[in-house]
């Protein structure tokens, strides 16, 4: 899910002291091709309180605006559950969901936010000519370590309804779940109260089942990777220099200018030296998804400022994380 600039606090954290809660964490484990799919299934049964058995992960899933002057979105995780035994030779997916640790750097606008990727997600979903009755159940799940609605409940779940009458049923298959990790209204079970908690605080003392001290381990693991530890370091430099190149471009240029904005200077210097995307997304270490939409804006008004850029980019896809 596209978040702005997500890490809000920039004071620099060792890898060993993330917690899942933490998108950098939580994005490299779902992406693990050893771990991933076996974190997401541990994750879903706990939340959803039934067994999942087969997934398809698409980590960190890029979907574009309709033309340059929409918004786009991207997941840290789309995940497929496949059914048992596939309707046909092609896998079809019963249900698709979005799972995301949420810091609250834009809560203000949670639902509208909730509504926009529901839509974006479902114009990926049904192909040319197929049944609206294919149409997959869709279902985003926040994870948040603040309360969004202010009724101290951990287990927030959204659908449509007709107002007048509540039981006429309206099952258009679109569903927001909300877990608040400090929540104690309702009944939530008492798997996913341990699982919110391990979450927030991804520590040895907060293991108190099975499943978590499966998913420790695979936290224990990854943290200890000498890859992952790069990746952290160079992410967070990465960061940082972004920042600087901001405030040296604001002062430049008399505007403030954003991690989006440095990105949009940075990519422009790279291709005035005839850098290739793939160049670019290496040296900055994102996705070729990710740098691909600002290289066209970039080379389709080559004469437009950076602030113009932003503004046709109108905070598209092309997010650090």
């Amino acid at each position: 899910m596209q978040k702005s600039h997500k890490s809000s606090n920039y004071t620099h954290r060792k890898l060993e002291d993330l917690n899942l809660i933490d998108d950098f964490l939580f994005q490299e484990i779902m992406s693990d091709e050893e771990y991933g799919e076996k974190f997401c299934r541990i994750l879903l049964s706990t939340i959803l309180n039934r067994p999942i058995r087969h997934v398809r992960i698409t980590p960190q899933k890029n979907i574009l605006g309709i033309d340059t002057n929409c918004h786009g979105i991207r997941m840290d995780a789309y995940i497929e559950e496949l059914p048992e035994t596939p309707l046909c030779d092609a896998e079809i997916s019963s249900d698709v969901y979005d799972i995301e640790p949420d810091n609250g750097s834009d809560r203000h606008s949670l639902p509208k936010r909730m509504r926009y990727y529901h839509g974006m997600i479902d114009t990926q979903l049904l192909a040319i000519g197929n049944d609206y009755s294919l149409l997959p159940n869709v279902v985003i799940i926040l994870i948040l370590p603040y309360d969004p609605f202010g009724k101290n409940r951990m287990i927030y779940t959204v659908q449509n309804a007709c107002l007048e009458d509540s039981s006429i049923p309206y099952e258009d298959g679109a569903k927001k779940i909300f877990l608040y990790t400090k929540g104690t209204e309702g009944n939530p079970s008492q798997a996913l109260r341990d699982m919110l908690k391990y979450i927030e605080h991804s520590r040895q003392e907060n293991i108190f089942n099975s499943d978590i001290a499966s998913i420790h381990e695979m936290v224990a693991d990854i943290k200890k990777r000498k890859e992952v530890g790069i990746h952290y370091m160079k992410s967070w430099e990465r960061e940082k220099l972004f920042r600087e190149m901001g405030k040296e471009e604001g002062r430049a240029e008399g505007i403030t200018i954003g991690i989006t904005e440095a990105l949009i200077t940075i990519v422009r210097k790279k291709l005035q030296k005839n850098c290739s995307i793939q160049d670019i997304s290496e040296a900055l270490e994102e996705s070729p998804d990710t740098i691909t939409p600002l290289v066209e804006l970039i080379e389709q008004y080559p004469d437009a400022s950076t602030e113009q850029i932003f503004e046709k980019l109108n905070e598209q896809n092309v997010i650090l994380h």
